[in-house]
């Protein structure tokens, strides 16, 4: 391969490839394709040794067409051929910049792969059609796409919109509530006991344990109608 090329058999003219069939000895034998231009060719895959034993059909097939070389944008990205044709069967074949024998594409899908962007798939016969008209050379520009990037928790709601929070809430405000009137008990005692003293040094004091008494009553009460209040409001509000 290509045709028309000139095949020596042991150093004899058998004609113009595709030749054959010809008898042959059944021994070892040199099989060689001289190209009319040898600089258009790859060397070192012009001749095979090939022994046919007593009644073989030996079929010899030299490819002589110049190896293409495989670049890619961005550089490296990993070649694989996937084996007959499109179908998935994928096996590392190296990265780019590579050089491919044209016998070993020209039946074969090829895919490049590289981070962050999309992977490509080539028809080996196609980058052959390529290479005929780019000197041997061709080069895939590979799509970007967006880098995969983690997805970020959902923020977690403000500790107010908590149902425990709300409840907790609803719950400290009727504990208060109901301190509140232990307070007022407490303070109603103390006065009683103020009003009902006629002890000069007494009085102070069962007037200040009095006062202290109405402020934890009345500080208890606003604070526990407040934490209800809002315990219940955010309840309601939250659970529409």
């Amino acid at each position: 391969m290509p045709s028309g090329l000139l095949v020596l058999i042991d150093g004899v003219k058998a004609g113009r490839s595709p030749v054959g069939p010809l008898w042959v000895a059944a021994k070892p034998i040199r099989v060689q394709a001289i190209p009319e231009d040898p600089r258009v060719f790859d060397t070192g895959r012009d001749a095979a040794i090939v022994t046919p034993g007593p009644g073989d059909a030996r079929t010899v097939v030299l490819d002589l067409r110049p190896s293409v070389l495989l670049r890619s944008d961005p550089e490296p990205a990993s070649l694989f051929f996937r084996v007959g044709g499109l179908v998935p069967g994928d096996s590392l074949a190296g990265e780019t910049p590579v050089r491919l024998l044209p016998s070993a594409i020209e039946r074969r899908a090829i895919r490049l792969e590289a981070p962050e962007h999309a992977d490509t798939t080539v028809l080996g016969a196609d980058l052959l059609r390529l290479a005929s008209s780019t000197d041997s050379r061709v080069t895939i520009a590979m799509r970007r796409v967006a880098p995969h990037l983690p997805t970020a928790p959902p923020p977690s709601p403000p500790a107010l919109k908590r149902r425990w929070v709300q409840v907790a809430m609803i719950g400290a405000g009727a504990a208060l509530t109901g301190a509140a009137a232990l307070f007022r008990r407490e303070g109603d005692r103390w006065y009683a006991r103020y009003q009902s003293s006629s002890d000069p040094d007494a009085i102070p004091r069962l007037y200040d344990r009095t006062i202290h008494y109405d402020h934890l009553a009345a500080t208890s009460l606003g604070s526990g109608q407040v934490l209800l209040t809002a315990g219940l409001f955010l309840l309601v509000t939250s659970a529409r």
